[in-house]
């Protein structure tokens, strides 16, 4: 697969990227893309990303998996009433640990489940044609692709510490 062609500009506040993606956008250049160590609110925000929903999804397999693991427990001991010695046979301090260990298991599958079906959907967002290890820890970089005049200079006029053609 061939390279995306276009500008790079790397950049060490949140702020400053996201003015950047703005300044393009305002200019025309609407193919603009990130790479950063974390979804950074005001980057999102500027490139027009929707907050995700598998936080929800995973929540909500979490909290079934707590009911499943109570559920277990209480119909279990219904089922087989055990002499407690004058306690009762519910008792739900006892069954916290069962039930936070089936949430573990029900929310763990439920998410390996949801990346599962991006991979194969291919949801996945388009990348940033270029890796750099500073993406991962402290930096951010913007590409935008193209070779119009001008893009380089909006790049380094919103604060960008290297600016950099990728071909």
């Amino acid at each position: 697969m061939p390279r995306e062609q276009g500008f790079l500009g790397i950049f060490t506040e949140p702020e400053q990227a996201a003015r950047a993606v703005r300044a393009l956008h305002s200019s025309g250049f609407h193919d603009v893309r990130a790479a950063m160590p974390a979804p950074f609110a005001e980057v999102m925000a500027a490139l027009g990303e929707r907050r995700s929903r598998v936080g929800r999804g995973v929540l909500v397999s979490t909290l079934l998996g707590v009911l499943a693991g109570f559920s277990l427990c209480i119909f279990t001991s219904l089922a087989w009433p055990l002499v407690t010695g004058g306690k009762p046979i519910v008792s739900l301090p006892a069954f916290t640990v069962i039930a936070f260990e089936v949430s573990v298991l029900v929310g763990g599958t439920a998410t390996h489940a949801m990346l599962a079906y991006a991979t194969l959907t291919g949801r996945w967002r388009r990348r940033v044609p270029t890796k750099d290890p500073r993406f991962s820890a402290d930096r951010i970089g913007i590409f935008v692709a193209g070779d119009a005049p001008g893009m380089e200079g909006l790049l380094r006029k919103a604060g960008a510490e290297e600016v950099r053609r990728v071909a």
